[in-house]
């Protein structure tokens, strides 16, 4: 999930938001204004309600930013390289560069996060309920209440046994530790978390068709495609993973890729680059032969047909101070992170040449590969 805003740093890790987060935010204030606060403290005005709705949902998502800001303070002290945290409509994702070394420490980060939603769910309800045996506003404490219960909610619900959950990661660590093999951990944690998925669909499915409720309904089966979806990558991952093994980049790239003149239009690339070789991703070079950029299948797919015999690869190429860069001796593994984050491709350059082309597909047929081998 990529950042749409940044909010700064928390404990040395920057933060962020996507703007999708904008959608539940706005439907939780709204929701708790006309629903749920009327209903449990009668008696305030409607602009009260509307406060309190607001203000609950900015506290949720500050409860959600500190779940993941414990996972990310935990795993730099586990050594792990963390290059931020981004919130979006589904809860927050830490990022991560590498795994844990051990199952020890993967234990570790994997349950700071749910400890952390625990013990603010169980403080929130602690002075909630002392703040109703004082008889303080019934909205203030039906506002601490709801807080602390649904970071009790979010913690057991992140402990479920299924990728990419921590629950799943907890399972991962402990089938890991028990077999000591991590590529089997993977695929049965990544398997729970895709029957978990469906069975979250399922019911989705279930309480719409029976009429308790549209939304929910909906909601429950979003959240089940993305454990789904999540789930599914982080096996084909893990299986990259073990294709790649101690391997350079030299042995998995796309070696002497066909570079692209920048003035060629985006029509005559098409038929005569793009269906002319396998790649999905190719180099643009100016009159001196210098990269200047990196054209993809996904930026032509963005050019309309109508104006793709006016435009050329040079107006829509990714420049080249933005194109991920590798060098042939690097590791493999380096590759996975830098493909995802770039442009779904990295340039391998040696010196000043361009020497090969990696992209995401060549990782995914890796990962077919290694998935039918096994």
């Amino acid at each position: 999930m990529k950042t749409s805003v940044r909010l700064g740093r928390i404990a040395g890790v920057e933060v962020g938001f996507n703007w999708s987060l904008l959608v539940i935010a706005v439907l939780l204030a709204v929701g708790l204004a006309s629903g749920r606060f009327p209903s449990d403290a009668p008696g305030y005005s409607g602009a009260e309600y509307a406060i309190a709705g607001l203000i609950t949902a900015i506290a949720f998502l500050a409860c959600v930013l500190a779940h993941e800001v414990s996972h990310a303070v935990v795993a730099r002290h586990e050594g792990i390289e963390v290059d931020g945290i981004t919130l979006w409509l589904l809860g927050g994702v830490t990022r991560m560069h590498g795994d844990a070394p051990t199952p020890e420490a993967e234990l570790r980060v994997s349950g700071a996060g749910p400890l952390a939603s625990f013990v603010v769910g169980a403080v929130l309800l602690g002075i909630g309920i002392g703040l109703d045996a004082l008889n303080v506003s019934a909205l203030v404490v039906d506002v601490l209440l709801w807080l602390g219960s649904i970071n009790v909610v979010l913690a057991v619900f992140n402990v479920l046994p299924g990728a990419p959950l921590d629950g799943g990661r907890l399972l991962h660590a402990f089938l890991w530790k028990r077999h000591g093999d991590r590529l089997r951990a993977t695929q049965t944690a990544s398997r729970a978390g895709q029957a978990l998925g469906w069975t979250l669909v399922a019911l989705g499915f279930v309480e719409f068709a029976f009429g308790t409720g549209l939304g929910g309904g909906l909601w429950l089966a979003l959240l089940g495609w993305f454990l789904i979806t999540a789930a599914r990558a982080e096996e084909e991952r893990a299986f990259v993973e073990e294709a790649l093994g101690s391997r350079r980049v030299a042995d998995v790239m796309a070696p002497t890729p066909a570079v692209v003149p920048e003035y060629v239009t985006v029509r005559d690339f098409v038929d005569h680059y793009l269906l002319a070789h396998r790649h999905s991703a190719f180099p643009v070079v100016d009159a001196q032969g210098r990269t200047v950029g990196l054209v993809t299948l996904e930026r032509v797919r963005s050019v309309p047909a109508h104006l793709r015999g006016s435009t050329t690869v040079r107006e829509i190429a990714t420049p080249a101070d933005q194109v991920r860069v590798v060098a042939p001796a690097d590791p493999a593994r380096d590759l996975l992170d830098r493909v995802v984050e770039g442009d779904g491709a990295v340039l391998v350059v040696d010196g000043d040449r361009v020497v090969g082309v990696v992209t995401a597909t060549d990782l995914e047929q890796l990962a077919h590969r290694v998935a039918g081998v096994r």
